[in-house]
């Protein structure tokens, strides 16, 4: 005798409130086992594969290819043998709204993204005017022809022609970041910049940006302040750091998700870094890696420059950067010499935190990066 277990589309995070279905990466009647692929889903974020939440057989494969679904939607019924359920919270549940999973944002479709963007409209506020749990075209059309922008609530402003010999891939949809942006933009930051040597860190052949994140972990938990999540004006301090990774992937902006950065050892911490920016970078990312991050670091590498004023990655109070590293003329002891120097920055939302608390933090980060040895 079999259980029938639903397998529902998750809360994709970033205010998602809808995805297409890509390809199917199991068949009905294949043996499947627990966090096995099952099924691509594409937003206007990104792209990910839904997992099975249990071992057992895939019966029907319900939603189409090709077709969009809500958040929420049953995608696949499994058949599993009541023994390898387990414990009851095996079973799919509701999406999460607890802290650890993060506060969910603006809910609306691609559509709604795509010309809220297009207009330079707030989704938030398009959903206050509007009363709507998930804001649709209709929405942003209705306010914006209430708030005199130029498209009127029975029209779609006219889609500019691409530029001759640029395919529409050339020019990919970034009405959610541009939407996400926006509101971050907002929020009143103070960026302070400081330089660090970072020698022993390059002696001891690991990469900056890990160094970075292992000790920024640490340091997140002697400076808690700059470690805690925001949503609605309320500041919650976050018992755990989960390090969110800015990653590039295309034309989009990826944060995949570090969970428990500070328990890992640096080799670790590593892996895991380059394991959740390499999917991120493939579209392979579960739903559940690109949310619910307190903290985040952001570097271009080489690209970097020397310094920059990052936007933050809303709930987020504070997020750190990391530049380009290079050889350099300072002074120690009263004699010029040449060491890799970088600058880093933390930019911070002064509502909720003080130049002394992100000051403070930052040194400590210095301090660690620049007494740095081999770690476990």
């Amino acid at each position: 005798m079999t259980v029938r277990v639903e397998v529902r589309l998750p809360d994709l995070g970033e205010g998602i409130a809808e995805g297409a279905i890509g390809e199917w990466l199991a068949r009905p009647g294949d043996a499947v086992t627990e966090d096995q692929p099952l099924v691509e889903v594409v937003t206007d974020k990104a792209s990910a594969e839904i997992p099975s939440p249990v071992t057992g057989r895939l019966a029907e494969a319900i939603a189409a290819s090709g077709s969009v679904v809500p958040v929420g939607s049953v995608l696949a019924v499994l058949e599993v043998d009541p023994s390898d359920l387990g414990r009851e919270d095996r079973e799919p549940a509701p999406s999460s709204t607890s802290s650890e999973a993060g506060p969910v944002e603006v809910a609306a479709t691609p559509g709604a993204r795509r010309l809220a963007g297009r207009l330079g409209i707030d989704l938030a506020a398009a959903g206050i005017a509007a009363g709507s749990e998930v804001i649709r075209e209709d929405d942003v059309r209705a306010y914006a022809h209430a708030h005199g922008y130029t498209s009127s609530p029975g029209e779609m402003p006219r889609r500019e022609e691409p530029r001759e010999g640029a395919g529409s891939e050339a020019f990919p949809d970034r009405s959610a970041i541009a939407s996400r942006l926006t509101r971050a933009a907002a929020v009143p930051t103070v960026t302070n910049v400081d330089e660090a040597d970072f020698g022993a860190v390059q002696s001891s052949g690991v990469s900056p940006l890990t160094a970075l994140a292992f000790v920024a972990s640490r340091a997140l938990l002697e400076h808690p302040r700059c470690n805690m999540l925001a949503p609605d004006g309320n500041p919650v301090p976050q018992g755990s750091v989960h390090l969110g990774i800015a990653t590039q992937a295309d034309a989009r902006l990826l944060v995949p998700v570090v969970r428990h950065a500070e328990t890992l050892g640096v080799a670790e911490l590593d892996a895991a870094i380059k394991d959740v920016s390499s999917r991120a970078r493939a579209g392979h990312l579960r739903p559940d890696e690109l949310s619910g991050s307190t903290f985040t670091i952001t570097s271009a590498g080489r690209m970097a420059g020397q310094w920059s004023t990052p936007l933050l990655n809303l709930p987020e109070v504070a997020i750190l950067g990391l530049y380009r590293i290079a050889d350099r003329p300072v002074a120690r002891d009263g004699v010029v010499v040449i060491r890799p120097m970088g600058n880093l920055s933390i930019t911070f939302d002064h509502r909720y935190l003080d130049g002394l608390d992100a000051a403070a933090f930052l040194q400590a980060v210095i301090d660690q990066l620049e007494c740095w040895r081999e770690r476990p």
